[in-house]
C-alpha cells in the first residue's frame, strides 16, 4: 500500500519539512506500506524552505531591516538556486513573528527589509524571484520594497515619505527613475495564500490590519490609503483577488515591476510534483496546525484534498486543532484527527510533543486503513 504524506507547517510549532520527515519515519518498518513524503506550502511563511528542498542552490543570510525602524537588524535568509532563481519570503525580514505582540505597529511597519533581500539577490546574480507573501507584519502596499529597489514616494510638497501604512494616503507622486533596469526586467512571481482584494470589507485593512495591531481608527486610515493607492495605479486593482495579501504588497509591485500574482498552493504543489507522487497512491494524509473553513479556500491541505479526490484517492488529515466550522465529512475526509485539542497552549505548541503526537496518529491511521483493505 502506497501512502502519500503531504503536510504543511503547524504554525508556530513545527515546520512542514520536519512534519513530513517524522511522518515518513513513523511508517518505516510497517509491513506492506510504502510512504512517500511531499512537504507542501501555500505562499505563507515556510514556503521558501519547502520549495528549496527540491532545488539545488545555497542559503544566503543577510543582515537586514526588520518590520520596524527601531528594531535591531535581523539576520534573514533566502535561497539562491543554481538556475539563478531567488526564493524569498516576506516573513523572513518583515514578518509578524519578528515582533512581540506588544511591539506590533502596523502603521509604521515597513517592507524595506524584504526589498533589501530582493536587492541582495539581484546583486548576487538572480535573474528571477519567487516571493512568498504570507506572515507579514505590514500594511504598506509594498512601499518599503519599492523604496529598497530604487523608487521614491513624495507628498504634495515634494517631501520624501517614509514607506509605511500611515504614509499611503499622502502619496502624491512616485519617482521610478532610480529603479535599475535589472530590477525592471526581473520576472517576479508573487505567491499568495489568501484571495482577499486590496480594498473593501474583505480588503487587507479590514481583515488583516487588526491582527497586526491596528485600532478601528487606524483600520479606516489604512483603508483610505489602500483606496488612494488603487486610484494611483489606475486599474481595477482594488478588487483583484489576492491583491490584499501581505498588507497589499501586490498593488504597487504589479504596477511598477514585472510581476505576476499566483495562488501559492497550486504553484508549490506543481513545483514539488505532488501529482506524480499521487500516481498509484492508496491513501493520502495531509494536515496543518488548524483545519478550518479557510483550509478549503486555497490553503495547501485543501489543494491536496482536492487533487486526491479528483483521483478517487481516500484522504485523511492530522492537525493540531479542528475548528468548529470544519466538517471532515463535507470536506471529503475519511478521518480527521486533532492531536492537540484540549492541551495547554505551551504543551500544544511544543515541537517535540507535537511530532510525537502526529507520528502516533499517522501510524494508527495507516494501520487501521491497512486492516480495512
Amino acid at each position: 500500500m502506497k501512502i502519500v504524506l503531504a503536510f504543511d507547517k503547524f504554525k508556530g510549532s513545527v515546520t512542514a519539512q520536519l512534519l513530513n520527515e517524522a511522518a515518513q519515519d513513523c511508517l518505516c518498518g510497517l509491513d506492506g506500506i510504502t510512504a512517500v513524503s511531499v512537504p507542501v506550502a501555500d505562499g505563507g511563511d515556510g514556503t521558501t524552505v519547502v520549495l528549496a528542498a527540491n532545488r539545488k542552490g545555497q542559503w544566503v543570510t543577510v543582515p537586514t531591516m526588520g518590520p520596524l525602524l527601531k528594531q535591531d537588524p535581523v539576520a534573514a535568509q533566502y535561497f539562491l538556486c543554481d538556475d539563478c532563481t531567488a526564493l524569498i519570503e516576506v516573513a523572513a525580514a518583515s514578518g509578524l513573528a519578528l515582533l512581540a505582540p506588544e511591539e506590533r505597529d502596523v502603521m509604521r511597519a515597513t517592507t524595506l527589509g524584504t526589498g533589501m533581500l530582493m536587492r541582495d539577490a539581484l546583486e548576487r546574480g538572480a535573474t528571477s524571484i519567487v516571493l512568498g507573501l504570507g506572515g507579514s507584519a505590514t500594511c504598506d502596499a509594498a512601499m518599503g520594497i519599492m523604496c529598497a529597489l530604487g523608487a521614491e514616494f513624495l507628498d504634495a510638497e515634494g517631501h520624501h515619505l517614509y514607506p509605511s501604512g500611515e504614509s499611503l494616503e499622502r502619496i502624491a507622486r512616485i519617482e521610478t527613475f532610480g529603479i535599475p533596469q535589472t530590477v525592471r526586467d526581473c520576472p517576479i512571481t508573487l505567491l499568495t495564500d489568501v484571495d482577499n482584494p486590496l480594498c473593501g470589507e474583505r480588503g487587507t485593512a479590514h481583515i488583516f490590519a487588526p491582527q497586526k495591531g491596528a485600532s478601528p481608527e487606524q483600520v479606516e486610515q489604512l483603508e483610505r490609503g489602500m483606496t488612494h493607492v488603487a486610484d494611483i495605479v489606475g486599474t481595477d486593482i482594488a478588487n483583484l483577488a489576492g491583491c490584499g495579501a501581505a498588507g497589499g504588497i501586490p498593488a504597487l509591485m504589479l504596477h511598477l515591476l514585472n510581476c505576476r500574482l499566483l495562488s501559492g498552493a497550486p504553484f508549490v504543489l506543481a513545483q514539488n510534483r505532488l501529482a506524480e507522487a499521487l500516481d498509484g497512491a492508496d491513501l493520502v494524509i495531509t494536515g496543518e496546525g488548524r483545519l478550518d473553513a479557510q483550509t478549503l479556500m486555497g490553503k495547501a491541505p485543501g489543494c491536496v484534498i482536492k487533487m486526491a479526490q479528483e483521483r478517487a484517492i481516500p484522504v485523511a488529515a492530522v492537525c493540531g486543532a479542528l475548528a468548529p466550522d470544519f466538517d471532515p465529512v463535507t470536506a471529503g475526509l475519511i478521518a480527521a484527527i486533532a492531536v492537540s485539542d484540549g492541551l495547554p497552549l505551551d504543551e500544544a505548541m511544543d515541537p517535540d510533543g507535537t511530532l510525537m503526537r502526529v507520528s502516533r496518529a499517522i501510524r494508527n491511521l495507516a494501520q487501521d486503513f491497512l486492516r480495512k483493505v
